[in-house]
């Protein structure tokens, strides 16, 4: 089995950054992670996660003359060909102010750096308000490190951030990184406060030869809003492309950046960026204003009618009765479209952005159920550690029960902040990963208090 390496250094970096929103009320810290990659030696690739949450989220506990609030961070990078072999770090972040009535909304941002081996990753993110343990996000993603040899021109991944000015010299800075202090943007939001989009990569093995490279902005119904070139010249081992786009007259929506590498005219490498513009004083054209109001929809666009059907059972775990009956009578995939569209607009939780972060939630834990609980028997979304894992999110703990003699020892996750804390137990009577649910202290999920005595009979 290969072994996956911990972390060769791991460094965390805080500071504040305004943002356009706030999440004062919010049983949530509003968490926000980006990562992107670099290369880093033959072996392993040198990778970056970006975090930050809402300072006025948090809760506040007076300590003499100052207030004090804590996050408590996890990440957890599981390799698919590995999964025993998990690399985890758990860190706080700490935070004093002296008046907490006077206190403006900012954005505490940060940044953990690793080495790891090239594989596909299973990524779980959790942040925690240390005075208030109910206030606690959850992002999970999948996410493939890179190998970058040393034979191809090759484009790291993009960085989004919210400044980068020159400060040659100055490695104390917490946001250094090749004579540049670059400000990370987890949440990749640009508005009126924030209007530069900047960015960060860095282009390898360039032959000596000109080439040009292309930005471009592209809106999410296909238009190039903004577009311009630079002129270079190699050989280059490693060269930084740094720059910005203004988003100041853009209307809300989400957009693509596309950085690309040209020879002769003809494209070679491309890497491209999601990022998200909040302008509500900007007016949308005709077509905007359409595809940003079924952003959804457009995604659902080119999916066959199956494909269709099967998005909504996916989201059965979460729909009413009537939902479901009135999905039994519709007809073709036009309708079904729209139904859908619809479904997920009106779970919606801030329709003033341009994100529907339920969505993104769910669909994100659709995708790691699959990767992580799919058998020779059905899908992992379709298994019932799947269901729980969509519903609920990822568990604070996994235990194996290893007292029973069994082909497979039963697997109990527990959720700490459920209902006063809750768990599932999942047991395999054929030793072949088909995992089901026995019980659970959940309400309104199956109970069989007796489960381990049935179990052994």
């Amino acid at each position: 089995m290969r072994k996956v390496i911990v972390p060769l250094f791991v460094s965390m970096a805080i500071v504040l950054l305004l943002s356009p929103s706030s999440a004062q009320d919010r049983q949530s810290i509003d968490l926000a992670v980006d990562v992107a990659s670099f290369r880093y030696d033959d072996d392993q690739s040198y990778l970056e996660l970006y975090y930050s949450f809402s300072r006025k989220a948090l809760t506040f506990v007076q300590a003499g003359d100052a207030f004090g609030a804590e996050v408590e961070i996890r990440s957890v990078f599981t390799p698919v060909e590995d999964p025993d072999e998990p690399v985890s770090k758990a860190w706080s972040v700490p935070i004093q102010v002296r008046d907490t009535a006077a206190m403006t909304e900012f954005r505490m941002v940060g940044r953990v750096r690793y080495a790891l081996d090239p594989d596909q990753y299973r990524v779980i993110v959790t942040g925690r308000d240390a005075n208030t343990r109910t206030k606690v996000d959850s992002i999970a993603f999948s996410y493939e490190v890179p190998r970058y040899t040393t034979m191809s021109i090759t484009f790291s991944d993009i960085q989004l951030a919210t400044s980068i000015r020159q400060i040659p010299g100055d490695t104390s800075n917490i946001f250094y990184k090749n004579t540049l202090e670059v400000v990370p943007n987890p949440s990749a939001l640009y508005g009126e406060e924030n209007p530069l989009a900047y960015y960060y990569s860095e282009l390898y093995n360039v032959p000596s030869e000109k080439f040009d490279v292309n930005v471009e902005l592209v809106s999410s119904y296909g238009k190039t809003v903004q577009s311009k070139s630079y002129n270079r010249e190699g050989p280059y081992d490693a060269k930084v492309e740094v720059g910005s786009v203004n988003i100041g007259a853009l209307p809300t929506g989400a957009y693509t950046l596309n950085i690309s590498y040209l020879s002769g005219g003809d494209v070679k490498v491309s890497e491209t960026k999601k990022l998200f513009v909040f302008n509500p004083k900007i007016p949308f054209d005709t077509v905007a204003a359409t595809r940003v109001a079924e952003e959804i929809a457009f995604e659902f666009a080119d999916l066959s009618e199956g494909d269709i059907d099967e998005r909504f059972a996916q989201a059965k775990y979460i729909a009413t009765k009537e939902e479901k009956d009135l999905w039994d009578e519709l007809r073709g995939s036009e309708s079904k479209k729209k139904f859908l569209t619809r479904f997920w607009q009106q779970r919606d939780p801030n329709p003033s952005t341009p994100r529907n972060e339920r969505y993104d939630e769910y669909r994100q834990r659709v995708e790691i159920a699959n990767e992580e609980f799919r058998s020779a028997f059905k899908d992992g979304w379709k298994s019932d550690r799947g269901r729980v894992f969509i519903l609920y999110g990822p568990p604070d703990n996994i235990e194996r029960n290893t007292n029973l003699d069994t082909p497979s020892p039963p697997v109990i996750w527990r959720y700490d902040y459920i209902e006063g804390g809750v768990e599932f137990i999942f047991v395999d009577n054929q030793g072949v990963g088909n995992y089901i649910l026995v019980h659970s202290t959940k309400q309104g999920e199956v109970y069989d208090p007796r489960w381990n005595i049935n179990y052994r009979n």
